[in-house]
């Protein structure tokens, strides 16, 4: 695995899915519970509604 390819531009941050992120952070048990709070509105980033994809 290339670190660099895993790292967006610019940033040095790693580019992960909110859905992976909420699920690894243990805020929902699964992802597709993260998903789909998502999907319904619950889920802010930066004040604007997240994707999960």
């Amino acid at each position: 695995m290339k670190l660099q390819s895993s790292l967006s531009k610019g940033s040095g941050l790693a580019k992960v899915r909110l859905d992976r992120w909420l699920w690894a952070a243990r805020f929902f048990k699964t992802r597709p519970l993260a998903k789909q709070a998502i999907e319904g509105g619950k889920v802010q980033l930066n004040g604007q509604r997240g994707k999960a994809g």
